[in-house]
């Protein structure tokens, strides 16, 4: 499957041609300028041929590139006959004149073999500059071999000099932009693909996290253990709302439901880990944990209970069906850590607190309430408790676990003018 950053490497890609057409138009130009000039035009074959060749190329490279039978293999293709039209026509050449093949490579013809080497470099393939260098080295190597041991042409010490020269500068210069080239892609592809994880960390994150997330780098990857809290909400009677509605109102309900729980997460510190069909799943303590998770995580549910009972409200005054939510908070030891690759990064945690909240947040329905908060939370949270104005705990078993545990049950927060719920204890 190919990912966004090989899509937009393969669109820059189709995008240069059009520039690589006009780079060796021009070349190509001034060759034929060249050869008019010294009078190889009057040769024929030798000259012209490959030189149409060669513009047949240049022509026909970006036309492909706009269309969709454009494929990366044309590429390696078109570098091929790029230099087995140059090879042939140094060869030509020299046999046209009289001349030994060793001349052939100090002709101004055969510097055409950088414009390659150059193109090869436009088009961001590192590997692709190596191919055109090493198969233009290879080509006169089997020059050599034909001439010496085929027609018994023997090579002078000087020429041959000269031309291990050139071959040494060609092969110098394809491996200068194979590392330039290849560096290039390497800052490129980190560029699209920090750019691409903040763009999925930036729907679900809050914006201070999505730059703490994305300069973790690989220490967020690796899975650690840590305290965390952990919320699960549920939106009550989903089933019986979807019955009523088409299928395009279901998605449209969906969407709004996660757009109006996605801003109070984000707002204190949270991050979505997943949305879990008419629900979601959120973490406080991540990329970092800290001191003041817990009491991040309830002020989200308290936002959260405000949020959909706006949501409640103008929905009932348009006449549609009312939204309900139960959510459940606990805190305790997870495992946290960041599974993804190029196209996506998704935190997400597992661990018995996990468990706990997901059955938390199913009691709130056998409880008659729509926030429930266990012990641990507040005793994470000192001094929340006491602005909150708890009620009396209740304390319930819990499938998996072997005691029983405390729950507080909680609904919309009192804004009290002297009493601040977002600043820190």
């Amino acid at each position: 499957m190919m990912t966004e950053v090989d899509r937009a490497f393969a669109k820059l890609e189709r995008r240069s041609e059009r520039l690589l057409a006009g780079i060796r138009l021009l070349a190509l130009l001034v060759l034929a300028v060249v050869f008019r000039l010294v009078g190889a035009a009057d040769q024929g074959y030798p000259t012209m041929v490959p030189l149409g060749g060669l513009i047949l190329i240049t022509l026909l490279t970006p036309v492909l590139a706009s269309r969709r039978i454009f494929r990366p293999w044309i590429l390696w293709v078109f570098a091929s006959l790029d230099v087995g039209l140059l090879t042939h026509c140094l060869v030509m050449l020299a046999a046209q004149n009289g001349q030994p093949l060793q001349s052939a490579l100090e002709t101004p013809v055969a510097l055409l073999i950088f414009v390659f080497l150059a193109a090869a470099a436009l088009r961001h393939r590192p590997w692709l500059v190596v191919y055109t260098g090493g198969l233009f080295t290879a080509n006169w190597v089997a020059i050599w071999l034909w001439s010496s041991y085929v027609d018994g042409e023997t090579w002078m010490p000087g020429a041959l000099t000269a031309n291990l020269a050139h071959l040494a500068v060609v092969s110098l210069t394809a491996y200068a932009l194979y590392i330039a080239v290849k560096r290039a892609r390497r800052a490129s592809t980190n560029a699209l693909t920090e750019a691409h994880l903040r763009g999925n960390l930036s729907r679900y994150f809050s914006p201070q996290l999505v730059d703490e997330i994305a300069q973790a780098g690989t220490a967020a990857r690796s899975f650690r253990s840590q305290k965390a809290a952990i919320l699960f909400l549920d939106l009550r009677g989903f089933t019986g709302l979807a019955e009523g509605m088409a299928t395009d109102q279901v998605a449209e309900f969906l969407n709004e439901f996660r757009r109006r729980i996605a801003d109070p997460i984000a707002r204190h510190r949270g991050v979505i880990d997943k949305f879990i069909g008419d629900g979601a799943m959120a973490i406080f303590g991540v990329p970092e944990p800290g001191a003041d998770d817990a009491r991040h995580a309830v002020l989200a549910g308290l936002d959260l209970l405000s949020a959909i009972g706006r949501w409640h409200a103008e929905r009932v005054a348009d006449g549609l069906s009312p939204v309900a939510i139960g959510i459940g908070i606990h805190y305790g030891d997870v495992i946290a850590g960041a599974l993804g690759d190029e196209q996506r990064l998704e935190y997400t945690v597992v661990g018995d607190a996990v468990n706990t909240a997901a059955r938390i947040e199913r009691l709130t329905a056998d409880l008659g309430t729509p926030l429930l908060v266990s012990a641990d939370v507040l005793a994470a949270a000192p001094g929340l408790g006491e602005i909150l104005q708890l009620p009396e705990p209740v304390t319930r078993p819990l499938r998996g676990r072997r005691q029983p545990i405390r729950l507080y049950p909680l609904a919309v927060a009192p804004r009290d003018a002297n009493v601040d719920l977002d600043r820190p204890l």
